[in-house]
């Protein structure tokens, strides 16, 4: 028998359900029974016809997310009976972790002699749980984890039942990827914008203003030379000005040889607030995600909604 025609009683956490291997948002909607069951069991074990007992069906489920790239896991429950499911996801690139008391907090205040501050605030939570999280007892929030991208690896997903009955379960699965991109923003609303990007330096019409600049300059729009260029740094020695008249333009930053990069590609210095801030998940993202490779009769599972803060 395959590995994917087994039964998930038969599975355990050693042999999960392999769901797949993710380098794109993708949203997964998991259904199931668990719990015991009264059937014949086993295999023939006397010259009698028999079974070997009764007994049979499981308590976990397991599944297992490879990802590619770093990523977050979430995971919601659903179903007619949520509070009698347990979720857990583990870590199986690193050790067993240790679960830690949880900060009431969202950030720890900690008095370092006069001065104090707030590590990881408006970033992480303080609070640890003992899921895929690392404990590290060097850092304040003890290595809370769920507000940062998990590393590329793969994660275990085990569903429990705390009854000892049949219990059918839902879960609702998201693999999601930090944003790579970048937009620009512009100040008139309503109206097209036009993006003007110079792909190379032409030095016959622009002046290269060596760092440090020793001796008075004037870009003129008049002159034969209407801009200037300084690479990656601009000093200028006291005394010395560099004056820029109105219609040129004085650029100072990298020169990329158009046979090196993409000539279209525009380098953005991005604070790293703009990445690792508060995490946004899109209602629009996780629908059309959803609609990409479901049928138009497969309804978006009304569990995720509640999980998003950007529509």
């Amino acid at each position: 028998m395959s590995r994917s025609q087994e039964a998930q009683r038969q599975r355990t956490q050693n042999n999960p359900l392999v769901l797949g291997s993710f380098d794109t948002t993708s949203l997964k909607y998991l259904k199931g029974r668990l719990g015991p069951l009264n059937q014949l069991v086993g295999r023939a074990d006397t010259s009698q016809q028999s079974n070997g007992g009764f007994g049979g069906g499981t308590y976990n489920h397991w599944f297992q997310v490879n990802l590619k790239e770093p990523a977050w896991i979430i995971v919601a429950k659903a179903g007619p009976r949520p509070n009698y499911i347990q979720t857990s996801v583990y870590d199986l690139n690193k050790q067993p972790i240790e679960g830690r008391g949880i900060f009431q907090d969202d950030s720890v205040k900690v008095t370092n002699g006069a001065n104090t501050f707030y590590p990881y605030f408006a970033t992480t939570m303080g609070a640890q749980s003992d899921l895929y999280n690392t404990f590290d007892i060097n850092r304040v929030d003890r290595g809370d984890e769920r507000y940062y991208p998990l590393t590329a690896g793969g994660y275990l997903l085990c569903i429990s039942t705390t009854r000892d009955e049949l219990l059918d379960y839902e879960v609702g699965l998201v693999v999601e990827f930090p944003i790579t991109e970048m937009f620009i923003a512009t100040e008139n609303e309503g109206d097209i914008d036009l993006f003007l990007q110079e792909t190379a330096i032409d030095f016959s019409r622009t002046i290269n203003v060596i760092s440090p600049v020793t001796f008075d300059i004037v870009v003129s729009p008049s002159a034969e030379q209407p801009n200037g260029f300084t690479e990656l740094l601009a000093i200028v020695n006291s005394g010395i000005t560099v004056t820029v008249l109105s219609g040129s333009e004085w650029f100072i930053g990298d020169q990329i040889p158009s046979d090196q990069e993409d000539e279209f590609a525009v380098i953005v210095d991005a604070d790293p607030a703009f990445f690792n801030g508060i995490h946004d998940h899109s209602l629009t993202e996780w629908r059309e995600c959803w609609e990409g490779k479901h049928q138009d009769t497969d309804k978006f599972p009304e569990v995720f909604i509640p999980l998003t803060n950007r529509t």
